[in-house]
């Protein structure tokens, strides 16, 4: 019999399913509302700047934060995911600044 079999409660990988799965993943859903909201006001840079920032914040999370806490953040190794964050939110601000809106 799998360990899967004995106790159905528990998820695979040792995941409490009492405790919240999605951590703090859901901030990263108010950051892109935000942004949203810009980008519907046709404020395009500072929607950019706005994607970016989100990004920066959910990267300072996975990093501060442990694993079981980080929820949805945590996708492979810890500084795996800080590094994509950051790259993906540095390149997101630096593109928005470069915007040439007439």
């Amino acid at each position: 019999m799998t360990p899967a079999a004995e106790d159905p409660d528990e998820l695979p990988g040792g995941v409490d399913p009492s405790g919240p799965v999605l951590g703090v993943w859901w901030l990263s859903l108010l950051g892109l509302l935000v942004a949203a909201l810009l980008l519907l006001s046709s404020n395009l840079r500072a929607y950019g700047y706005a994607l970016g920032a989100t990004l920066g914040v959910l990267a300072l999370l996975r990093a501060g934060l442990p694993t079981a806490r980080a929820g949805g953040l945590a996708v492979r190794g810890r500084w795996v995911d800080v590094a994509t964050l950051l790259l993906l939110g540095a390149a997101v601000a630096v593109l928005a600044s470069t915007l040439r809106i007439v």
